[in-house]
């Protein structure tokens, strides 16, 4: 499969996700989620698969609601 194609089809699947479910917190449960229905997706040109995602959805992850309690 091309990169083309398969950054592609990640961020299909990214962007199916419910709203809400698309933020920084909810990178590692897609992961987990990808690693498990669509592992060939993550592999790509070695290196550490969660970065190579995290990579793949820069500028694609909503971010937090501005009355957030986060504390980073």
């Amino acid at each position: 499969m091309k990169a083309k194609d398969r950054r592609e089809r990640i961020l299909l699947l990214w962007s199916q996700r419910p709203a809400g479910k698309r933020t920084v917190e909810a990178v590692l449960a897609f992961y987990g989620e990808m690693a498990l229905a669509f592992p060939h997706l993550l592999n790509r040109y070695g290196g550490d698969p969660y970065q190579n995602l995290v990579a793949d959805l820069k500028g694609h992850v909503d971010e937090r609601k501005p009355n957030s309690r986060a504390t980073w």
